[in-house]
């Protein structure tokens, strides 16, 4: 971009989007569920993403449940159990995370 030149300003839902995956441990989440073929267990979740609490864990899948990045699926069974998993939109954002990580192991020429 050079100088003078104006960025169109971003969407509500451009926005929205990005103020989600900024928070901290998202982008991990998404990716570890990218990792595992789209879908894992609480226990999965955060054994993969290694230093998250539970708390944040949960408040973090949560959060992207909400905003139809992830889906929560139920089974009565006994112990419940619960699996989550990535929506279409939740795997396109991670394929795009996955391509960014790759961008990011090239060297940048200075």
């Amino acid at each position: 971009m050079t100088a003078g030149n104006s960025s169109t300003p971003l969407t509500r839902a451009e926005s929205d989007l990005l103020q989600t995956l900024s928070a901290r441990w998202t982008m991990h989440i998404l990716l570890a569920l990218h990792t595992v073929d789209g879908s894992g267990r609480f226990g999965e979740i955060q054994e993969a993403v290694s230093g998250i609490s539970n708390r944040v864990l949960s408040s973090r899948l949560a959060d992207l449940e909400e905003r139809g990045l992830v889906s929560r699926n139920v089974t009565a069974t006994r112990p419940v159990t619960i699996t989550y998993r990535l929506t279409d939109l939740g795997q396109q954002v991670a394929t795009a995370l996955t391509r960014l990580r790759e961008v990011a192991k090239t060297p940048f020429d200075a």
